[in-house]
């Protein structure tokens, strides 16, 4: 199957789903070579799982997307969608190199559904999302905390709330997080670190000093160095912020013991501004804090729910799922770095 090239008429001028359309067509190009060529089946396989893979990443955001755009032809998008990804597996499955007219076929029908599909069926949702979303020039670019710029995990702080209390693990991890929650209410901004102290006491039975505490929470956060890096050459072209729920501890002494002071132009946390994700209200304080309009600002996250957030506050979105796919989809978006 000869390369499908891109096109300008293909960009439906929404930077996160051409960047991904772009992506999907470097996947698709890189299985037409290998099914023409005589390479192992395995490699074949490797990349059908990969086109799967971001299939279903790229079709989460374009769904984020028609959703927070009223479409009101989701629920069939959505199934072509399923579809797909179904179809691609079942080719992943079968596939024979032995099998000229299996390959044949195989690269016929990928082919036709991208070139159908984003030439007639994701043009039909573009007049909607021009209507409801924003497509301004990209100012400023928002960092997600956790799961972006750093691994989270809890273990550190739950063994150590844990020791100072004397309660079983899994009693910690709902004290901490489900709601009111000892953690949430630092988070909201709604305790200061002498209330949580005496907060933590009650509910524990012992009295507690919260400085070993900050230091567990802080150690349960882990940077993500390839982020720090990219976000300093960022910085160099435009605002770059950390955002995320994080308690007075990060602000105080975390954000050093991490290594994460100076690589930004400013961080954000939720304690700072007396809201949590995911709620529209924070990116719109975020936004105003970068003195920055809303709609020039590209938040990166994981998380589908602060994602979502962020476009109801008219911010533009990249879903995030690893470093080098950053990278690469901030090149396609235009983004300078």
């Amino acid at each position: 199957m000869a390369h499908i090239q891109w096109k300008d008429r293909y960009n439906i001028n929404f930077r996160e789903i051409d960047a991904q359309h772009r992506g999907l067509l470097d996947i698709l190009n890189e299985l037409s070579d290998l099914m023409d060529g005589l390479h192992h089946a395995d490699e074949v396989l490797r990349i059908f799982g990969a086109l799967g893979d971001y299939a279903q990443t790229h079709f989460s955001s374009e769904e984020r997307y028609m959703q927070a755009a009223n479409y009101p032809k989701l629920a069939q998008h959505r199934q072509e969608h399923v579809t797909f990804v179904n179809r691609v597996k079942e080719l992943g499955r079968d596939y024979n190199p032995g099998d000229h007219r299996q390959v044949e076929a195989t690269s016929e029908f990928l082919r036709d559904w991208y070139l159908s599909h984003i030439t007639k069926l994701d043009q039909d949702y573009v007049p909607y999302l021009k209507r409801a979303l924003p497509t301004a020039s990209i100012e400023g670019i928002l960092f997600g905390l956790d799961g972006v710029v750093c691994a989270m995990d809890p273990a550190p702080l739950v063994k150590a709330m844990s020791a100072a209390s004397g309660k079983a693990e899994p009693e910690v991890l709902g004290a901490l997080w489900e709601d009111p929650g000892l953690l949430r209410e630092l988070e909201t901004g709604n305790w200061d670190l002498d209330r949580f102290g005496t907060e933590f006491s009650a509910w524990s039975g012992r009295t507690a000093e919260p400085g070993p505490l900050a230091s567990s929470y802080a150690a349960s956060f882990q940077p993500v160095a390839a982020l720090l890096r990219f976000a300093e050459r960022l910085k160099v072209h435009q605002s770059v912020a950390l955002v995320g729920n994080a308690t007075p501890w990060m602000r105080a002494a975390g954000v050093a013991h991490l290594g994460l002071e100076g690589v930004f132009s400013a961080e954000v946390f939720s304690c700072d501004i007396l809201t949590r994700l995911p709620d529209k209200a924070f990116f719109l304080a975020v936004a105003d804090c970068l003195q920055l309009a809303p709609d020039t600002c590209l938040l990166i996250h994981r998380d589908e729910a602060c994602l979502d957030a962020a476009q109801k506050a008219r911010l533009q979105t990249l879903h995030y799922t690893n470093p080098v796919m950053l990278m690469s989809e901030l090149r396609r978006m235009g983004v300078p770095f």
